[in-house]
């Protein structure tokens, strides 16, 4: 895969090509002691590295660019995939922020503990959501620690230092996110959003909104359904309705919404009537109503499938697509009624873009990885000279495909019934894209 910058000629609209990645880096924080992990080269099975972990440990992989790996371990862990090339130095300031949400220590995205690696910059990039009102106690790798309060419905958003191990608890039930959608000016990576019971279907999701949309672009919010479903969309710090609609019935449904210009008002609150999923998605056309440069919407989302449920995903119209499907054990599946039955290191793979619908008899891990399908300045209708595509993307969390059907139920009081009340006090945070080039999976098993 290649990867682009901005600093082309005005002919290529601002873009050129440069050279591929070399590397990846697998980034990696056990939380709990004695932890085991191992790193395969799916496709030779060759062992590439290995490590015995205590807990808030790091362990860190470079992966050549194109490797296809999965990752083992005796327990549950945090593992991060980054645009970043080599082993951070001690001394490093900054690094990619992932456009993710990351996992609880009983690899729910909701919880009251957290052990996750840092790898952004000085600035608050991480989002901390909370379900019920929470005292938050966040503590370094070195000991040092901070506290928050955040009440019920509300966030914080918070600095960490990059390359750092952290550990958060709380005594109420909260997410954490970090990446956005970003203004129109920047590239859209995509991202798939769990939902407030820590799965990736449910009625109530927490997620970041932008002041800026360029409503011509090729881009938003998607929701997936199986049932026709009722959705408000609420600005959760002002608990104002912001949008209304009906979603049908295996129809995927886009909306943009933007919010006041100001980090506390710029979260937003997404309550459905019926289960439903939802993502941030680039649906890849390059066209950009907006600012002189192309769009170049790309994306690596990774979502669960729990046993025995029907979970429909979406592969986007107007871009490469590749969905790999993975399971640590013999499952039997469906895929858009279709009977397949799937082997461990032996994904199955989807390329048709549009929706699908998957079921199975075991857990799930789905890796949805796309691209635009044109140049960035619109080979071929332009002439020069072109190359390969690029992936642009700065990083995600890979969870654990044991752990995918890990739930909580969790009594959410509905911005309705809780009126208005004063906005916390949060810092402005600028947001730092950064181009990834690869593609790489990752299938993580506890060892039995």
């Amino acid at each position: 895969m290649w990867s682009w910058s901005r600093t082309g000629p005005a002919e290529t609209n601002g873009w050129s090509q440069t050279n591929p990645a070399t590397a990846m880096l697998l980034a990696m924080v056990a939380w709990k002691n004695s932890t085991v992990v191992s790193v395969y080269d799916m496709e030779t099975g060759e062992l590439l590295s290995e490590a015995i972990l205590n807990t808030m440990e790091k362990h860190y992989v470079v992966l050549n660019n194109g490797t296809m790996f999965k990752v083992e371990s005796n327990e549950p862990l945090c593992v991060l995939l980054l645009n970043y090339g080599s082993v951070p130095a001690p001394n490093a300031t900054s690094g990619p922020v992932p456009h993710t949400y990351y996992p609880a220590t009983d690899g729910s995205f909701v919880g009251k503990e957290f052990i996750l690696l840092a790898s952004t910059d000085a600035n608050p990039q991480f989002v901390i959501y909370a379900l019920e009102k929470a005292d938050v106690t966040v503590i370094d790798e070195e000991g040092t620690t901070k506290s928050y309060s955040v009440d019920a419905n509300s966030y914080t958003r918070i600095t960490l230092r990059p390359w750092r191990a952290y550990k958060i608890q709380s005594t109420g039930y909260i997410m954490i996110q970090t990446g956005n959608p970003h203004s129109y000016y920047d590239t859209h990576p995509s991202y798939a959003i769990p939902s407030a019971n820590g799965i990736f279907f449910g009625k109530y999701f927490y997620t970041y909104s932008s002041s800026y949309w360029d409503p011509r672009e090729d881009y938003g919010f998607i929701i997936l359904s199986l049932e026709r479903a009722k959705v408000k969309v609420y600005n959760l710090a002002e608990r104002a309705v912001l949008k209304e609609f009906t979603v049908e019935a295996e129809e995927p449904y886009r909306f943009q919404v933007e919010v006041r210009e100001d980090p506390r008002t710029q979260a937003i609150f997404i309550e459905s009537e019926k289960p439903v999923w939802l993502t941030f998605m680039h649906e890849g056309h390059i066209f950009k109503h907006v600012g002189r440069e192309s769009a170049y919407g790309a994306g690596i989302i990774y979502v669960g499938v729990r046993p025995n449920e029907d979970t429909l995903i979406y592969l986007p119209k107007n871009a490469t697509c590749e969905a790999y499907i993975f399971t640590s054990e013999v499952a039997n599946i469906k895929v858009d009624e279709g009977p397949v039955t799937l082997q461990p290191d032996k994904p199955f793979l989807l390329t048709q873009p549009g929706l699908h619908k998957i079921k199975s008899d075991k857990n799930l891990i789905i890796l949805l990885i796309h691209w635009p399908l044109e140049f960035p300045w619109g080979y071929p209708e332009k002439t020069y000279p072109p190359g390969p595509q690029g992936l642009d993307y700065p990083g995600t969390v890979i969870p654990c495909v044991e752990l995918v059907h890990v739930s909580h139920e969790i009594q959410i009081m509905l911005l309705e019934q809780l009126g208005t009340f004063p906005v916390t006090s949060i810092i402005i945070a600028v947001v730092v894209v950064a181009i990834i080039a690869g593609v790489f999976i990752l299938l993580r098993r506890r060892s039995k």
